[in-house]
């Protein structure tokens, strides 16, 4: 009897696994898959624009975007359409679309495609030129490498200039531009295979002055008793600059002590001191801060050296709690000698998966740039005397965005929506987005319409020191035998700044 009672029992329960594995079978998926036949796309201008035909209220799209191989971008869009905005060229991706009704995800269905035509053209950068009444904008770029021709675009709103160049050619010049008036210039490689990503640059006319920050009130009081960077800083900003200002902190009191200046230069570097001395203003920069917070919103740009970069949290640009919060790295010793060579890397090269090379950037023009198998690189510090004042911070990117510090998506979003740019890296840190050592705030989604570079690599010291440890205060100091690289990064900085 017990036996039957088992039969029946293992009886009862296969009848009921059967009638489960039958039930599953027959249900129906949550959400249906796309019909890859209906999801197709097109060029539009620089944008890929895939498109599908409407579905019920309740469904989206979420479309999931991989650049050669590496996840790039991921989003829920609700219309019949997804635009891939600013499709470089020779680029392969590939896009994976699934249906959502908010909560359960259809299958995949996966599309690629690859832009073809010419390479886009770097190192495109403008300037204001002085002439007799009045002044000459001038456009140059680097020669691009695949191109047989290149249109040319520039508008400042009332005014459009069209035309097709020479691949061979390199600059243009837009002659009687006006004060106050912003011009916008586009290029465009062209070849048999089609047209390259645009290329732009900007540049506001009108007031080029140059305003030194100091907590010094005076340059001789700064030469004679303050920090060899910030007096030579100071030395070869006047010699290249005649027209330059020195601009104490002290004497900041309204509008009209900024409004004359294009770009404020502030230089910071301590020694000796504590890390709360470098995160600690003094009452001077305090008591100007809200005036040049506001000149800065207007449009107002900073080069920000050393550890100037913290003031980049009490102009409000980037939360202080999250610079102070988040690692950083800081220095501050009175140094030793270092015979090592300092490169800083200008390409990063996130965990082998994507690149972002930044050599071409207008400030690193005309410095040598050399090459390993992983990244670009430019030398700043020979041996001698290091101070080793770097100034760092690190992981803000992804806090920002949500997303881990290699994914193409965190440089995507730090770029595209917080206007932050990484320019430069130390050479051992080029598998993450998230180093801020050397980089730049533009706009982005903030009120500041003025642009901030942020100088904080500690090989970039403005005056190394004599081997006894002694300052060697001068507009050219000697120890350095990369000091033009760092005079050239100076430069082109501020001229740079002048375009913004």
């Amino acid at each position: 009897m017990k036996k039957l009672s088992i039969i029946l029992m293992t009886l009862i329960a296969c009848v009921i696994t059967s009638c489960q594995d039958n039930e599953f079978d027959r249900s129906a998926m949550i959400v249906a898959t796309p019909d890859a036949a209906n999801i197709n796309g097109q060029l539009q201008g620089d944008d890929y624009v895939w498109s599908w035909p409407q579905q019920s209220a309740d469904i989206s799209m979420n479309v999931t975007v991989y650049r050669n191989g590496t996840l790039a971008s991921s989003e829920t869009v609700s219309g019949t359409s997804y635009a891939h905005k600013n499709i470089p060229t020779n680029e392969s991706y590939e896009y994976v679309f699934k249906f959502t009704d908010g909560t359960n995800f259809s299958k995949g269905v996966v599309k690629t495609y690859t832009r073809e035509g010419a390479s886009s053209i770097s190192g495109i950068q403008m300037h204001q030129v002085d002439k007799a009444g009045g002044y000459d904008a001038v456009v140059e770029w680097n020669k691009p490498a695949d191109a047989s021709s290149v249109q040319f675009t520039a508008t400042n709103g009332k005014q459009t200039i069209s035309e097709t160049l020479s691949a061979n050619n390199t600059m243009y010049t837009i002659q009687n531009v006006v004060t106050g008036d912003t011009w916008t210039v586009t290029l465009v490689a062209v070849n048999e295979k089609g047209t390259s990503l645009a290329s732009t640059a900007s540049l506001r006319i009108g007031k080029t002055a140059i305003g030194f920050l100091s907590v010094y009130d005076t340059p001789e009081e700064l030469v004679e008793n303050g920090d060899d960077d910030e007096a030579s800083a100071w030395l070869w900003l006047h010699e290249t600059y005649p027209s330059a200002q020195f601009l104490p902190f002290s004497s900041i009191k309204s509008a009209d002590d900024v409004e004359p200046f294009r770009v404020l230069f502030w230089l910071r570097d301590l020694e000796g001191v504590s890390e709360g001395d470098v995160w600690t203003m003094p009452d001077v920069v305090n008591g100007a801060t809200p005036v040049i917070t506001e000149w800065y919103k207007n449009g107002g740009s900073l080069l920000l050296w050393s550890h100037a970069t913290v003031y980049a949290g009490y102009l409000g640009r980037i939360n202080l709690d999250d610079m102070k919060g988040n690692d950083h790295a800081f220095g501050f010793g009175i140094g030793g000698i270092n015979n090592d060579v300092w490169s800083m890397a200008v390409q990063l090269h996130p965990g082998s998966r994507f690149t972002k090379d930044h050599s071409g950037h207008p400030i690193y023009k005309g410095l040598e740039v050399t090459s390993n198998d992983r990244t670009k690189l430019i030398a700043f510090k020979g041996p001698g005397w290091t101070e080793d004042h770097n100034c760092l911070y690190f992981n803000l990117p992804s806090l920002y965005t949500g997303i881990g510090n290699q994914e193409e998506a965190c440089y995507t979003q730090l770029t595209q929506t917080y206007g932050i740019y990484p320019l430069g890296t130390w050479d051992s840190q080029i598998d993450w987005v998230s180093q801020m050592n050397v980089w730049e705030a533009q706009q982005g989604n903030t009120d500041f319409k003025g642009t901030l570079l942020c100088i904080g690599n500690g090989g970039c010291e403005f005056s190394m020191k004599n081997l006894d440890g002694t300052p060697d205060k001068s507009a050219h100091p000697k120890n350095n035998i990369y000091q033009d690289n760092v005079l050239t990064l100076a430069k082109n900085s501020l001229e740079y700044l002048k375009t913004r």
